[in-house]
């Protein structure tokens, strides 16, 4: 925030004075308009603490954009950045294999075995549009299943 003393003091007076007439008009005392300037005063300041005081961020969300480094994401990262948990990859329902043996098994195959199965369990695919998807006949992707179905039974 930017804050020109000056000018916001300025405003306020002008804001007071108007308030002073209001006040005047509606029978009230200058004990209690001067309560109210007292609480306006306390308020006017705690905005001026609040804009001297602030530091933009400058925080870019998309790589694409320029980065500025900005000395309080660099003086308190642990607490102004925060670690997504709920985002936990393509293979996160790996994770969630209750049998020990039967995750350590799949934990163990390649990444192309884990792609296939996840293509075709987690999200639901046919063996026909996977076998498109890779440019092959529907056959090789029988036979990788085959072999990874006897590679778990075996592990």
């Amino acid at each position: 925030m930017e804050w020109i003393d000056g000018v916001e003091r300025r405003k306020f007076a002008r804001e007071q004075s108007r308030l002073r007439k209001e006040y005047l008009a509606a029978g009230m005392t200058e004990e209690q308009i001067a309560e109210l300037r007292a609480f306006d005063e306390d308020w006017y300041n705690s905005r001026r603490r609040e804009a001297v005081h602030t530091q933009a961020l400058d925080i870019y969300t998309s790589e694409d954009e320029e980065r500025k480094d900005n000395p309080l994401i660099e003086k308190f990262p642990d607490r102004l950045t925060i670690t997504d948990k709920h985002w936990q990859g393509r293979y996160a329902w790996i994770e969630q294999i209750a049998d020990e043996s039967l995750y350590r098994a799949v934990d163990a195959l390649s990444k192309e075995d884990k792609e296939l199965l996840t293509l075709l369990y987690k999200f639901g695919y046919s063996q026909t549009k996977i076998a498109a998807m890779y440019g092959v006949v529907k056959v090789v992707i029988c036979k990788k299943i085959k072999r990874i179905k006897k590679f778990l039974k075996n592990f």
